[in-house]
């Protein structure tokens, strides 16, 4: 089976897919099936399938019934001997697709990040401890390390300025840390920091920084 391909193959600037885009028409329709979600976007009915299950053990979508499945045969009407289940949206949970694993459960794969990325906007200056703290929530913490990391690899993108360089002191636990400021506001989604040591924009739909190139 082929591995998943990278996020910046998938994703185009402004432009919404995946389970987002199936979120989408699910707040719209109120009332669906999977391939009517299926075709309004354009996108693999198993894929769609496998979202509502998770929705479903979660509680935010629920089974409304069956319906005659169109025979896809022009003039030839659709019967009761073959049905398709009915799905209604039960919580509306807003305008973020709900990330939940296959049991219902929540997945917070992710979630460090974009609340990392959120907290920059807000703060206007941060060293990595500040940002790890600022930026935890009870149910997301966030680690002082993951935040080392991903500000140094924005900082390197263009994304952040060095406001004051970082100074050891003399004896372990002294010294100052770098402060950064955000100075690239791109969009509300997180850039990604990418397995190929890249950095994907996924508000501009590119890749905006590689190791290689820039090193």
């Amino acid at each position: 089976m082929a591995g998943r391909k990278p996020v910046h193959l998938m994703s185009s600037a402004g432009k919404v897919s995946g389970r987002q885009a199936m979120w989408q028409v699910m707040r719209k329709r109120k009332r669906f099936t999977a391939r009517q979600v299926a075709d309004d976007i354009n996108a693999d009915r198993d894929a769609v399938k496998s979202y509502l299950k998770c929705l479903v053990n979660g509680g935010i979508v629920a089974e409304d019934g069956k319906e005659p499945a169109p025979t896809g045969v022009f003039r030839v009407k659709p019967t009761h001997r073959n049905l398709v289940s009915l799905y209604r949206l039960a919580i509306d949970c807003g305008v973020d697709a709900p990330r939940l694993r296959k049991d219902g459960s929540p997945c917070v794969q992710g979630l460090p990040r974009e609340q990392m990325w959120r907290t920059m906007h807000m703060i206007p200056s941060f060293t990595t401890r500040d940002l790890a703290a600022s930026a935890s929530t009870e149910a997301v913490p966030v680690d002082e390390d993951d935040a080392k990391n991903y500000i140094g690899h924005l900082y390197r993108a263009g994304y952040l300025d060095l406001v004051k360089s970082a100074k050891p002191g003399h004896k372990p636990g002294t010294g100052n840390l770098a402060v950064y400021r955000l100075v690239k506001k791109t969009g509300p989604r997180p850039p990604m920091i990418q397995r190929l040591k890249t950095v994907f924009d996924p508000n501009l739909g590119q890749i905006v920084w590689h190791d290689e190139v820039d090193a």
